[in-house]
């Protein structure tokens, strides 16, 4: 009997995924690989140092199943999680963020509306206005409005409160308005 994988809940997803099963692991990363690779690349500026990480998230992933115990969260979180502190530990190791700009865009045409609308914007002016954020902010930033994440999965992949993340929002918002408003307004 054949069962679409689109069906089966986050736990059953996780269950047979601690089993290996191959079209299980193969959906995971058809799924979720380009949207983490486009959070990374937003948080790290360089594709090649982007493509390394979202491997090592997948391989985290993998290593951490056998212990991974579900507790409601979805997979997505799970993997943003991994992808945030694989982040996280490559911003460490290099002392500080990265100045490049974006050379190309990171809007994938199968994505929806709300991703390909980014591809009108210019992407060099958007990664160094997120990069004269904190990094906190543009986390946020780049976790709710360019991977369309809910202040619910932004709280589990960052661990913290659902109030913090909104205050993070707010204040990210603001200062985002103020660096990419127009000159003279």
């Amino acid at each position: 009997m054949l069962v679409l994988i689109e069906s089966l809940s986050d736990q059953e997803i996780i269950e047979r995924a601690k089993a290996y099963d191959h079209a299980v692991l193969q959906h995971l990363y058809e799924a979720y690989s380009p949207a983490l690779f486009r959070y990374i690349y937003y948080r790290i500026g360089d594709r090649e140092t982007a493509e390394d990480i979202r491997a090592d998230v997948f391989i985290k992933m993998l290593e951490g199943l056998g212990s991974f115990n579900y507790q409601g969260w979805s997979i997505a979180s799970w993997l943003y999680r991994i992808a945030h502190d694989r982040v996280v530990d490559h911003l460490r190791r290099q002392g500080r963020r990265k100045q490049e700009t974006l050379v190309d865009t990171v809007v994938d045409p199968a994505d929806g509306p709300d991703q390909q609308s980014l591809a009108s914007l210019d992407h060099a002016e958007l990664y160094a206005a997120l990069q004269q954020l904190t990094d906190e902010q543009a986390e946020v930033i780049i976790l709710r409005f360019l991977q369309d994440r809910s202040i619910r999965d932004v709280a589990q992949i960052t661990g913290r409160s659902e109030g913090a993340i909104k205050a993070l929002q707010h204040r990210a918002l603001n200062a985002l308005g103020r660096l990419l408003r127009p000159v003279g307004d």
